[in-house]
């Protein structure tokens, strides 16, 4: 039953240790951290403890670049050999399923805590800057490493469970959303329970006691005590060894869940799920006949998820809204608010309804081509008579159906906002920032793509982290900064440089893609 336990994983540590795109990533990594010291350097002159802004910026950014990993680096563990139809075959060399494990999660999970220990001999560089202790830097890639381990191994559970990449990575999101957005909830769920008749002694303090668990196990509050000036508290913390131990347990529960999903998953049969037949009651979700454009069709009901993804949507931050609204009703008459309570409900909501856009255009970005890839049909694609242009516009056009419900919803709420409410809108359409962000965030999405077309898994948090590094490397990101409170014509030439410069980018990345497609296609 034991047998290979580690045979898999030592083979894929020294895979990835022969493959130069390995040490390449690394390195760029290490430039990118100088890059950042570089700048929090350049800050100094303004503002003070550069070390703490260098430290911080690091933090976040590592924070950012483990839940990107999670969606799709770790999520994708098992999955991967579903989609490809190889699991059965490695059950056949005799590796036990454990073994299995060990080799496609716990490898991948060594090959980022390898990336944070490197990072680790620059990050002391901040105690030299100032503003930072030892003590905070080791108790902050104690949270990192922590986090790493439970987030790999949640996003292992969701891969055995679940037969699809998309799925297991959609499931990890509303996890990662719930680890995350609780602590917001919890002082106030607290209370809640504190008020109730029955919450005597022992059930009602031990209930209480499991809320602040949950709270204190968030990096996210870690890592923000960990950065404030005067930081006192134990390099191992609770939110540590929560994270640990959470990981033990989630790893635990894919191996005993193993036998019953993994071995049986069949993903390579065409029958339609539940909600894609046409048979009673959903028969209304069903993907009904192709349109005239399959491919947009095609896209959108099986990569986006059709009908019930889009109602699923719509629901769920529609009932947001009733949610933060008691939230923030409950915050104004324990604390009070300095400002408009109203303002504050909907800005959080568009922050989230935000949030929810990006996050599933993403991810749609880094498959809209899997399937092609995976099951070697692009060239057979792209020999009907239509251009490369309409194939992918169309699979495009396909993927933005699916968010229209998040769209709307972002829609209503900046017209929602006061005092102006729908004046927002026609103003925001008028600022070179708005415009800028939204090229920003193009040129990003051409790059997942662009970055999908040449790695096999991973390609969202590469490209979240090589386009972050690009605000740090580009010296016109420098000069847009520093025109920050300088004369509005300075700021407006850096937002027109930028827009130019971004506008480019994409255009670059569309040929790029345009010209690998191609190249698949030709294979």
């Amino acid at each position: 039953m034991y047998h290979g336990i580690a045979t898999l994983m030592a083979r894929s540590l020294r895979l990835e240790a022969r493959l130069l795109r390995t040490h390449l990533f690394r390195l760029v990594f290490v430039f990118f951290i100088y890059m950042m010291m570089l700048m929090a350097q350049a800050q100094s002159l303004m503002f003070g403890a550069p070390g703490l802004s260098f430290f911080q910026q690091m933090l976040w950014l590592n924070v950012m670049f483990i839940t990107a990993g999670g969606v799709s680096f770790f999520a994708s563990a098992i999955t991967e050999e579903k989609e490809e139809n190889t699991l059965g075959l490695l059950m056949m060399t005799g590796l036990s399923p454990v073994g299995i494990l060990f080799g496609k999660s716990t490898a991948r999970m060594l090959q980022a805590l390898i990336l944070l220990t490197v990072q680790f001999p620059f990050t002391l560089l901040a105690i030299t800057l100032g503003g930072v202790l030892m003590h905070q830097v080791l108790a902050a890639y104690a949270s990192l490493l922590a986090f790493t381990v439970f987030l790999s191994n949640l996003s292992l559970v969701w891969s055995v469970v679940a037969k699809r990449t998309g799925t297991a990575a959609a499931f990890t999101s509303l996890c990662l959303a719930f680890y995350g957005l609780f602590p917001l909830a919890g002082p106030g769920l607290r209370a809640l329970i504190a008020a109730q008749p029955w919450a005597n002694p022992p059930w009602g303090s031990a209930l209480i006691t499991l809320v602040q668990g949950v709270e204190d196990a968030s990096v996210f509050l870690r890592i923000g005590a960990i950065t404030r000036t005067g930081f006192d508290e134990p390099v191992i913390g609770f939110q540590v060894v929560s994270n640990v131990v959470a990981g033990l347990v989630c790893f635990l529960l894919a191996w005993a869940l193993f036998g019953r999903f993994a071995l049986h998953a069949d993903v390579a049969d065409t029958s339609r799920t539940l909600f894609s037949r046409p048979v009673g009651r959903t028969r209304r979700l069903a993907p009904g006949r192709a349109w005239s454009n399959p491919l947009a069709w095609k896209d959108y009901h099986f990569l986006t998820g059709g009908k019930p993804m889009l109602v699923a949507n719509l629901v769920g931050l529609l009932i947001l809204y009733p949610i933060f609204f008691a939230y923030f009703q409950w915050q104004e008459r324990q604390y009070g608010f300095p400002g408009d309570m109203w303002h504050l409900f909907i800005a959080t909501h568009l922050i989230v309804t935000g949030a929810v856009v990006g996050l599933e255009a993403a991810i749609y970005a880094s498959r809209i081509f899997h399937d092609e890839i995976r099951w070697q049909t692009m060239s057979a694609l792209l020999t009907l008579p239509r251009s490369i242009e309409y194939v992918a516009y169309s699979k495009v056009g396909g993927c933005v159906l699916g968010l229209v419900p998040a769209v709307l919803i972002a829609i209503v709420d900046i017209c929602l906002l006061p005092p102006e409410g729908p004046g927002y809108l026609i103003d925001a359409l008028g600022q070179p920032g708005v415009w800028l962000a939204v090229l920003v965030v193009s040129t990003f999405l051409h790059f997942v793509v662009l970055m999908s077309l040449f790695v096999k898994w991973g390609a969202l948090p590469l490209a979240f982290v090589l386009t972050f590094m690009s605000f740090y490397c580009c010296p016109l990101m420098w000069v847009a900064i520093f025109a920050i409170g300088e004369s509005n014509t300075a700021v407006v030439v850096a937002n027109i440089i930028l827009l130019v410069l971004w506008g480019v980018s994409s255009f670059v990345f569309q040929m790029m893609i345009h010209a690998r497609l191609y190249e698949l296609g030709s294979k």
